[in-house]
């Protein structure tokens, strides 16, 4: 017996697991399963699968090697009873969902605020984001979820932009998904992915055969991150709020999407649903050429992803170039639609270094030179 106890959980860097015990009886994981195989379970994997599911208030979750990798052992395990997805959605998923289709697969897209209409007994698996990737929308998530119950059909909705912090899909959904790379995780050194629900064992069955477990390094990474998820989430909040209103009435902005503001479409859903918090996503159409923008930040890195200490910003129109036009189209992804995620800098110095690029994208071309980011 150890005469010491760690504060931190341990990373459990092992394949495999002695099974059965010296003693004859076997190694059972604290979920009954027997623990022999890293790809089925692990302690380290298992205590970040504990917390995530009680943030999202479920009774169990899994951890998986991606979001997207989350995504997939939940559709292919609900393929077969049909899939009522949301067009407004990350464009992988809806990449994902057409592939699935083109295979055989019952699989229906249809605009975010139609989704509850579309909603039957035909479907069994209803799929939505809390806030939509890249054009930030907002479901009616009660009424999606009553609707839902009432059609006896399950409810699944990625939490990512919004992160536990702002909504509990607990109280409106059977699944929540997530991207752990982003909030969770939080220092865009880790790529990971959650599913939490009040059963899982039919999905941990379809995670053993799919290989799609996390390691236990990057559990251990993502539990660290936990640590000051909350913390992170309100700045972000806070941050994004005041770089919005900025971009709201800079003349060389053309649109803006943030939930917070009082001119987003979903505005009223989004301050019931968030409780004052809208997260640290920003999406804008810029007057100038993005591009030109993007060569003259100085502080905001052109990246794609979010949730990261740094600014980052992207242009979704890459992640969507493989769908069709027309759904892009239908989606509302332009050539121009940027998305910032802010970071944990000074909301001034984040401003200041838009407001500069802008400009510059506006004056005429003097191009030259490679961005020298502050931070690096």
């Amino acid at each position: 017996m150890p005469n010491f106890i760690p504060l931190e959980i341990p990373i459990y860097m092992t394949a495999t697991f002695l099974n059965p015990l010296p003693t004859g009886e076997p190694s059972i994981s604290d979920r009954g399963t027997d623990l022999k195989y890293s790809r089925e379970e692990n302690p380290t994997v298992r205590a970040l699968e504990r917390s995530l599911a009680d943030l999202d208030g479920f009774e169990d979750g899994l951890a998986f090697n991606s979001g997207m990798a989350s995504i997939s052992t939940l559709l292919l395990s609900k393929a077969r009873e049909g899939i009522l997805m949301g067009v407004d959605a990350y464009p992988t998923t809806v990449a994902l969902a057409l592939h699935l289709r083109g295979m055989g697969f019952r699989v229906k897209l249809v605009p975010i605020k139609e989704v509850v209409d579309a909603v039957s007994s035909e479907w069994g698996l209803i799929f939505v984001e809390t806030v939509t990737n890249p054009m930030l929308r907002v479901p009616d998530l009660p009424s999606l979820s009553d609707r839902c119950e009432e059609k006896g059909v399950e409810l699944a909705v990625d939490n990512t932009f919004a992160s536990p912090v702002l909504l509990k899909p607990s109280k409106f959904a059977s699944y929540s998904i997530q991207s752990a790379t982003k909030y969770l995780a939080g220092h865009n050194d880790v790529i990971a992915g959650a599913l939490t629900s009040d059963d899982v064992g039919e999905l941990w069955e379809w995670r053993r055969r799919l290989g799609t477990i996390l390691d236990p390094f990057r559990a251990f990474l993502v539990l660290r991150g936990l640590q000051t998820l909350e913390l992170r989430v309100r700045r972000y909040s806070q941050t994004a709020l005041e770089v919005a209103k900025f971009l709201e009435g800079c003349d060389l902005v053309e649109e803006v999407r943030y939930p917070g503001l009082n001119s987003h479409p979903d505005h009223r859903i989004a301050r019931e649903l968030f409780h004052g918090m809208y997260g640290g996503i920003i999406t804008f159409i810029p007057k100038v050429d993005p591009e030109r923008m993007f060569r003259h930040l100085r502080v905001v890195r052109p990246a794609p992803s979010l949730g990261a200490p740094a600014s980052l910003i992207s242009r979704p129109l890459t992640s969507a170039s493989s769908l069709p036009p027309s759904l892009v189209k239908e989606m509302g992804i332009s050539e121009r639609t940027v998305r910032l995620s802010v970071g944990l800098e000074d909301p001034r110095i984040i401003i200041d270094d838009l407001k500069r690029a802008l400009e510059l994208a506006r004056a005429p071309s003097q191009e030259g030179g490679v961005p020298s980011f502050i931070s690096w």
